[in-house]
């Protein structure tokens, strides 16, 4: 079996696009959540934009997917 076979999820067809980029990444893993989206952006990119250092990058999504949790925790006491 192969991973492809046993870990599909894993796996997207981007054979129609010449290039993609973290949005459409995004898009094809059906990622609608803003503050996910933005941690996985700061992770997929962290330290390669020049504004800011890998080590600022990755506290930047951490703090993303906190204030997510802290959220989903909002929503649950409603």
């Amino acid at each position: 079996m192969s991973n492809h076979s046993k870990h599909g999820h894993y796996y997207k067809d981007v054979s129609r696009y010449d290039v993609i980029d973290i949005y459409r990444v995004l898009e094809l893993w059906g990622i609608s959540d803003h503050a996910v989206g933005h941690a996985i952006k700061k992770l997929m990119c962290s330290g390669m934009r020049g504004a800011k250092d890998q080590k600022q990058d990755i506290a930047e999504a951490i703090d993303s997917l906190v204030r997510k949790l802290e959220m989903m925790s909002e929503d649950e006491q409603q």
